[in-house]
């Protein structure tokens, strides 16, 4: 779920894993497997993942 007060231009500190849901997940390169990616670590299970720096468009391209 998305917090509809987080800025789409600021890289989260601590993103919800996708895996386990846990908090406790930390910034392991600010750079994933394409620009638009950070990759973190989950301290709960264990697990990296990344996430997507920027939200979703409008869909009008803006």
């Amino acid at each position: 779920m998305k917090d509809p007060e987080a800025r789409p231009d600021v890289i989260p500190d601590r993103p919800r894993c996708p895996f386990c849901e846990g908090t406790r997940t930390e910034l392991h390169s600010l750079f994933g497997s394409h620009a638009s990616v950070s990759s973190y670590w989950c301290r709960d299970c264990r697990s990296p993942f990344e996430f997507m720096k920027w939200g979703e468009s409008g869909g009008d391209g803006s």
